[in-house]
């Protein structure tokens, strides 16, 4: 009898976690391209365990958008390899992972701001504003050593080096590694190490 409650207690945590980590995708318009990118998602889930990068489990595939973490993760349909599409769902789901440590965000946001006095904003190299390029230090790197963990550290270098976008925050995540990993331990938001 103990067996048997033990082992139904052990399958209803296995189903349990199992639907923690199950993604709906859906497409905005249900064009080929939105539905290619779903189903490659589909597949890369199905490939990787990624439940603990799981922290929304709504996502849209959408045309001709920038890919965004609010209100509803958001991927694009841009032309991309499937380790670039992974890195994307990736740091957007880091930004709901980040905002559920608001206070933790803003302390290390604090203590950036004495290393990094001038950032830059916009223009491909920094975020929308200077708070995001400072809140954007912790989802690269959180982004970074989690494709580390995913794919290996030369991929996700690559992939790092290749972004278009956030060029100083990928290059200050590359280059001061070790920095921003003690900073992000210190204030209880490594979601990898």
């Amino acid at each position: 009898m103990r067996y048997s409650l033990f082992f139904a207690a052990l399958c209803c945590s296995l189903c349990l976690n199992a639907q923690s980590t199950k993604v709906n995708i859906t497409t905005k318009n249900n064009s080929k391209y939105e539905i290619g990118v779903a189903e490659r998602m589909q597949k890369l889930l199905d490939k990787y365990d990624l439940s603990k990068w799981i922290f929304t489990h709504k996502v849209i595939v959408e045309d001709h958008v920038i890919p965004h973490s609010h209100p509803v993760l958001t991927l694009n349909t841009k032309k991309q390899g499937d380790n670039e599409l992974l890195s994307t769902f990736i740091h957007e789901q880091i930004h709901w992972y980040v905002d559920e440590h608001s206070e933790s965000e803003k302390e290390a946001i604090a203590e950036f701001r004495k290393k990094y006095k001038n950032v830059p904003v916009r223009n491909g190299r920094g975020a929308r504003d200077e708070y995001s390029t400072y809140l954007h230090l912790i989802v690269c790197y959180l982004e970074y050593r989690s494709m580390v963990e995913l794919v290996g550290q030369r991929e996700a270098e690559r992939i790092m080096r290749a972004m278009n976008h956030y060029t100083w925050i990928y290059e200050t995540v590359l280059r001061d590694e070790d920095y921003l990993r003690r900073t992000i331990k210190r204030f209880n938001l490594d979601l990898v190490d």
